[in-house]
């Protein structure tokens, strides 16, 4: 397995797999270190009886989904909780991993019916990012009735409280919380269409939590200097 990063740290571990089909514009992963590791290695070294929880995210573990669907059952069977994150690019994936993951956490980008707007971040031609945009839906299907968090950088210029209102009422039943983070605040992301510093301001990310919290149980802003829960 092609990993970026293989956190043992306790008791919450994590590990990023390498590599993404969305080659998003702005995303550090793409540019990303990587290093080869057997699944005997990993499982061996995340079930360390100090580690309780292990998030499996990266760029897209699905890319990886037969080493990871199996990793993340077996160390599920060891008594570890498992957060797993994705993109929603393979839906057999999440069938695969129900049943031994504690929370997924789903990234999303633009409400189900904007394949022009995901194709803009992303690499993907507009054809494409409908076909991924649909299986972003057969993804919520399937996760439907279990713990589901879903998360969006908000790019400056690109968001406004009518998209994100929008994106939240897509997501209204499937998830039960959604995260809004500042752009530019974690090592995550890279400068992008002339966004060099951490964006929008706060008060700007908490009139767009407002937005979405019409929908949605419950939303969360993070930020430099700032995280808070509307």
């Amino acid at each position: 397995m092609r990993l970026i990063t293989l956190n043992r740290t306790k008791p919450n571990a994590s590990i990023e797999f390498y590599g993404c089909p969305m080659q998003c514009k702005y995303c550090s992963h793409t540019a990303a270190a990587f290093k080869d590791y057997t699944l005997d290695t990993v499982i061996n070294v995340l079930s360390d009886n100090g580690i309780r929880s292990v998030f499996v995210g990266g760029a897209e573990p699905a890319l990886h989904s037969k080493e990871a669907s199996v990793l993340v059952r077996t160390l599920h069977s060891r008594g570890k909780e498992i957060v797993l994150k994705t993109t929603g690019w393979d839906p057999d994936f999440i069938i695969a991993t129900k049943g031994s993951v504690n929370r997924y956490v789903l990234e999303v980008k633009t409400p189900l019916d904007d394949a022009k707007g995901y194709s803009a971040l992303t690499s993907l031609d507009e054809a494409k990012a409908r076909e991924q945009l649909d299986k972003v839906k057969r993804t919520m299907e399937l996760l439907k009735g279990q713990k589901v968090r879903a998360t969006l950088r908000i790019i400056p210029g690109f968001y406004d409280a009518e998209k994100v209102e929008r994106i939240a009422k897509d997501l209204e039943g499937y998830v039960d919380e959604l995260h809004l983070t500042q752009f530019m605040s974690t090592p995550n992301d890279i400068a992008y269409s002339g966004i060099l510093s951490p964006a929008p301001e706060q008060d700007v990310m908490m009139e767009l939590a407002k937005a979405a919290r019409k929908h949605l149980p419950r939303v969360k802003i993070k930020g430099i200097g700032f995280d808070e829960t509307v």
